[in-house]
């Protein structure tokens, strides 16, 4: 598994790495896409001024031009102009005696282009020119010769960059048309209006321009820089997140949730690790496949929080025990299995190591558990098979030791046994009875015996009969309860088994009900499974049931476990009130075997305590058990239950029992369980019933 993780981070790193490349390259073009961009405002933003500026001279030309010039004060800025002495009314005075000069077009943007470059000496600058001018100053240079060229040729204008003094401008000059409006002031000029007559040249120094760009540079440089440390930070993060996240999936994928043991997916991998260690360099190990002994009557009893606080102890203790290359896994449920690594190259020594670690296995979790104000103790059977280079694969040596651990169950539980090859026919025919089961039902193996109960207050009366499950083996003949009903818990066919007997024992009721005609035959007893009862809609099943077999429900009596009483005390006493509100009897079966506790008992609506058999039994020869026997009496004589024997089977038990006032026995002493036709002939004999 080790290699899996590797696996999966160098995969994140190859995209993490994919990643930041494809970041950089994004960087990298959206740096350079700006810079770009940034250098080409330059000649943009300068190309955009010349236009606004000729744009400018053009308008003060056509709106001084269109008025037919403009008088304005001489002064020492303002002088008449000799271009326009040919103009009678060039100069006038006002009645005020203020001397007035006419300014055409031409002389009014000049005006403004000296005031311009006092200003600004090094900004903008602009004049008009053509290839003859009048004014000296308006004579083109070399740059506005080629300009006027190319406008005469059809330009609608001209720019480049050029230097001038060293640094650099951009010079454009555009075409200066003549107007009909000029002519009066220009007759020396043959030209037609919409002529060419010159150009308006302008030039717009690119130092300052190019100084804001620079700076714009380090703007975005920086913008970008701090882009691209923050994209980084992120997929460094987002990188780590994902390691993490994908070592807590791997972790979770490979840990039990509860207990945080490697799960059966991780102990494989390590078993088959181990065994293929064992055959290429003779190595030894073993398995100890460990399963708590009742641990389902703890979890059934006092709920599924103490079951999984006792099953984190559990692998608290075995975890403390093991060594650091040895591996403890949960497989499910109460089942713990454990990997003992680099055992003794002797198979007689390596067996003798597992022994010891088995034996240890067994006392520290022999110890009690105290938790929630409860001592409890759950030991383990552990069964063991050795990992040799002669072993097959991962799946059969598990087979192995679980084989053997249900061996070391028959033999008493609380102890180990090592495999043998025998315990593999035993365990496949364990499998073979499971796969049986489940069509045992669809193919009517199965069959309901009844067992009378009974009083004998002045004489033997029945007082109704206990159903009975059988299954008619089509090999193996008749196998009773104890031979299947484990396997029907630990496979889940529990609750359909718990249905078939609900509805077949109401079938029968029903057909008793017929052939006697409304005579007595007591109460029939169907027991019901803590799984059964556990079921949020145990109560409407069972009123479905009564309406399908239209069966009258003071006929029924259901038999309830101690432990399907305490998992939740409010919702056993409305379901137990529910039943009862059907007319359907209620008792507590095997009463003393359990955990319930005697302040729950008195809020339940119980009719009948069922003495267990085992207090039973040594009646009259262990005193503890008569005591037990007489507390159970008297407790419900006190709270008002009748209390039936169960398991008796001899006159002195019987005598014990009636002479301390027992209302009710079942037993061998009256009869084994019967099919309902033998039953039905004891009815008929009975005194109460007459056919």
């Amino acid at each position: 598994m080790k290699r899996r993780f590797k696996f999966n981070n160098k995969n994140l790193s190859l995209w993490a790495l994919l990643a930041a490349l494809l970041w950089s390259a994004v960087f990298i073009f959206s740096l350079e896409w700006n810079l770009r961009q940034n250098q080409r405002m330059v000649p943009e933003q300068a190309t955009a001024q010349a236009r606004a500026a000729i744009e400018k001279d053009m308008i003060y030309r056509s709106v001084v031009s269109r008025v037919g010039g403009i008088y304005m004060p001489i002064d020492q800025g303002i002088a008449p102009n000799p271009y326009l002495a040919h103009l009678p009314n060039r100069d006038v005075t006002t009645t005020d005696g203020r001397k007035l000069t006419l300014v055409n077009s031409s002389y009014f943007t000049r005006l403004v282009h000296d005031q311009e470059a006092k200003l600004s000496p090094h900004g903008i600058r602009g004049h008009t020119t053509k290839e003859h001018p009048l004014r000296p100053l308006n004579v083109p240079d070399h740059w506005e010769l080629k300009g006027l060229k190319k406008l005469r040729s059809g330009e609608p204008e001209w720019s480049e960059e050029t230097l001038i003094g060293g640094k650099p401008y951009l010079r454009m000059i555009k075409p200066r048309l003549a107007r009909a409006s000029c002519m009066a002031c220009h007759p020396e000029e043959s030209a037609e209006p919409g002529e060419i007559m010159g150009g308006i040249s302008v030039r717009i120094p690119l130092d300052e321009l190019q100084a804001d760009a620079d700076a714009r540079v380090l703007s975005i440089v920086g913008w970008h820089g701090g882009l691209w440390v923050l994209g980084m930070i992120g997929l460094f993060l987002g990188n780590r997140l994902l390691r993490i996240q994908s070592d807590e999936m791997h972790y979770s994928a490979l840990h039990d949730v509860l207990t945080d043991l490697p799960n059966r997916a991780l102990f494989m991998d390590r078993l088959e690790q181990r065994l293929e260690s064992a055959k290429r360099h003779d190595k030894t190990g073993a398995i100890l496949f460990l399963d708590l002994d009742r641990f389902k009557n703890i979890n059934d009893s006092l709920g599924h929080s103490i079951g999984d606080e006792l099953l984190k102890r559990v692998a608290e203790r075995q975890r403390f025990l093991l060594r650091a290359e040895d591996t403890v896994a949960r497989l499910g449920g109460d089942e713990f299995v454990i990997l003992l690594a680099d055992l003794h190259d002797d198979p007689e020594v390596a067996a003798i190591e597992a022994r010891n670690v088995a034996e240890k296995v067994l006392e520290a979790l022999s110890q009690p558990y105290h938790i929630d104000n409860h001592t409890l103790h759950s030991t383990p059977s552990i069964g063991i098979a050795l990992i040799s280079p002669e072993s097959g694969d991962s799946s059969e040596i598990l087979r192995q030791a679980d084989a053997a651990m249900y061996q070391a169950k028959e033999y008493g539980r609380n102890n180990f046994r090592f495999f043998l090859p025998s315990m593999q026919m035993l365990a496949a025919e364990r499998l073979e009875l499971e796969n049986a089961l489940h069509s045992a039902i669809t193919q009517n193996q199965l069959v309901l015996h009844y067992q009378p109960k009974v009083t004998i207050a002045r004489r033997a009366e029945i007082l109704g009969a206990e159903a009975l499950i059988r299954w008619q083996h089509p090999t193996q003949g008749l196998l009773l309860p104890g031979e299947f009903i484990a396997i029907a818990e630990e496979s889940g066919l529990i609750l359909q088994l718990g249905e078939w007997v609900l509805r077949e024992a109401c079938l029968q009721i029903k057909a008793w009900e017929r052939l006697f005609k409304g005579e007595s035959f007591g109460r029939i007893s169907v027991n019901i499974s803590p799984k059964q009862f556990q079921q949020k809609d145990f109560v409407q099943r069972v009123v479905s049931t009564i309406t399908d077999t239209e069966v009258d429900p003071t006929r029924l009596e259901l038999e309830l476990t101690e432990s399907s009483l305490v998992e939740d005390i409010h919702d056993v006493r409305y379901k137990m009130e529910e039943l009862k509100k059907l007319g359907i009897q209620l008792s507590i079966d095997d009463f003393g075997t359990g955990y319930s506790s005697l302040a729950y008992l008195k809020m339940l609506p119980v009719d009948v305590l069922k003495i267990d058999r085992s207090f039973i039994r040594d009646i009259g020869i262990d005193p503890n058990d008569d005591a037990i026997v007489e507390t159970i009496l008297a407790m419900s004589w006190r709270l008002g239950f009748s209390a039936i024997a169960e398991g008796v089977e001899t006159d002195e038990q019987l005598k014990f029992l009636k002479a301390r006032q027992c209302d009710g026995y079942q037993g061998y002493l009256f009869s084994l369980p019967l099919v309902a036709d033998e039953f039905e002939a004891i009815l008929f004999e009975s005194a109460d019933i007459r056919a």
